[in-house]
């Protein structure tokens, strides 16, 4: 049995679709039962939980094997981690995967990738065996663009012109769901990018093509970004934690492509443009 948390974000379900394709048994943590209907496939339990209740994660880590450990991106992020850690140790858990992310590191300039690091090091340290992902960040998070591309054929990112090597949600839960069930990636630490570096006029030209009409990428300051994100509601921290990842990607430290993909599932990873023609109705009218 696998207990999958952030069961019910885009990179839980996608794990929890491929692991039970495979015939895997998994257990979802999720906070609301309600949003266990947005999981799909078969031999899924739902254990509900909180990163706040340490019972509930004792309960729902009761008669598992493995787990895989994601949390909401807030506040509390290094407490939950390490809360979880320590309960898996305590239930014997054979191997914990971490989704951390790349570049990870603890003199990062950004807030979520100093703690990434911490967390990756706590787990390191805990004697619970563990594999960390280190994905960069994902072709899907240009869907948040789908309707200023559809409506007015633009998108608008604080990028300039950095080359990113980001990558496919469907690969980087690929390569997970190889380690839950092979051998040997234990101890081990695996960075996940996309096949190529592409800047966001690239990436524009690769939807101009593939949507056969103009689509073109507007750099806005970090600010307007930072704005929009208070538009939206998000919390104060959160926006400061994304803003400063941002800025990092925008440095251009996230252009290293791995083998990681290749490597582990023996093809390529996918690329940007494969991504679009994926979702091109998300960006058509």
């Amino acid at each position: 049995m696998i207990l999958i948390t952030g069961a019910t974000g885009n990179n839980g379900q996608e794990l929890i679709r491929q692991l039970t394709a495979m015939g895997q048994h998994v257990r979802a943590l999720v906070r609301k039962p309600g949003d266990a209907a947005k999981l799909c496939g078969s031999n899924i339990e739902v254990a509900s939980g909180d990163f706040d209740l340490s019972e509930t994660l004792e309960s729902a880590l009761q008669g598992v094997d493995k787990a895989f450990l994601l949390t909401p991106v807030a506040e509390r992020f290094v407490q939950w981690q390490k809360e979880f850690i320590q309960a898996a140790k305590r239930a014997g858990i054979k191997h914990l995967v971490k989704f951390s992310g790349m570049g990870a590191d603890p003199r990062s300039a950004s807030e979520l990738l100093k703690l990434h690091a911490e967390t990756d090091d706590i787990l390191r340290s805990s004697g619970v065996p563990f594999t960390i992902l280190q994905p960069n960040s994902f072709h899907q998070n240009m869907l948040s663009s789908a309707n200023t591309i559809k409506a007015q054929g633009v998108f608008y990112w604080p990028m300039k012109d950095a080359s990113q090597s980001t990558v496919d949600v469907r690969d980087i839960n690929a390569v997970a769901a190889k380690i839950f069930t092979s051998s040997g990636h234990e101890g081990k630490t695996y960075v996940i990018t996309g096949p190529e570096a592409l800047t966001f006029q690239q990436a524009a030209e690769k939807l101009s093509s593939v949507l056969g009409r103009k689509i073109q990428y507007v750099d806005v300051p970090i600010s307007a970004a930072a704005e929009g994100l208070r538009d939206s509601a998000m919390p104060d921290w959160n926006v400061r934690a994304v803003t400063d990842l941002l800025a990092y990607f925008a440095t251009g430290a996230a252009a290293t492509v791995t083998d990681t993909v290749p490597r582990l599932l023996g093809r390529p990873a996918t690329s940007f443009e494969q991504f679009v023609k994926d979702y091109r109705a998300a960006f058509m009218n």
